[in-house]
């Protein structure tokens, strides 16, 4: 029998989503953005913004599998430029006309400074689904701690959102422990 679906997929987005983190882009980089032929994004200064991992393929599949319908794909961030978050979700490209911002739902967009419990917290508020129900995905470890710990299906991903790291969460979902999936942190080491 094949686990349940989760009724929410959370996601972080600097360094885990996408790289650089909005914050590398200061000086004299940031918004606006331009679109690539390759799928990449250009800031201002010519910096390249990637999606890491299997982001791309992954969003999209939850567009067009029908088996995601009943899913809401949210966002947790804590990102020092929400609007340039805000503006890299319209213009990334994850198929033939479908941007992250056809992807992530609208209501559930937590993007601003606070702790991820809060975020959390919100999207269930909002969604009203029960926190055992979520999946987080995070490339920071603490972040990862204090979800898990909320009893929420937690994915650790230090290289970004990959199909192993994806594929894992799905089949160990839901964890009732506070387990944190993903590759073990190793200390000094992401």
């Amino acid at each position: 029998m094949a686990n349940r679906l989760p009724s929410a997929m959370v996601f972080d987005l600097d360094g885990c989503v996408w790289d650089p983190e909005m914050y590398e882009l200061w000086g004299s980089g940031g918004a606006p953005f331009t679109q690539q032929s390759n799928g990449d994004l250009l800031d201002r200064s010519k910096q390249r913004v990637v999606l890491m991992g299997d982001v791309r393929n992954i969003m999209k599949e939850f567009k067009l599998d029908p088996k995601w319908k009943g899913t809401t794909i949210s966002i947790a961030s804590r990102c020092d430029e929400p609007s340039w978050a805000a503006e890299c979700i319209k213009k990334f490209q994850v198929g033939e006309g479908l941007t992250l911002d056809h992807v992530f739902d609208s209501n559930t967009r937590e993007i601003y400074k606070g702790c991820k419990s809060g975020h959390l917290k919100t999207i269930a508020r909002k969604t009203g689904f029960d926190l055992k129900d979520m999946m987080f995905f995070d490339n920071e470890y603490g972040n990862c701690q204090t979800v898990a710990k909320m009893g929420v299906t937690t994915v650790y991903t230090p290289n970004g959102v990959t199909r192993e790291v994806f594929e894992n969460g799905l089949s160990n979902f839901p964890t009732i422990d506070g387990t944190i999936l993903g590759p073990k942190k190793r200390a000094g080491k992401w």
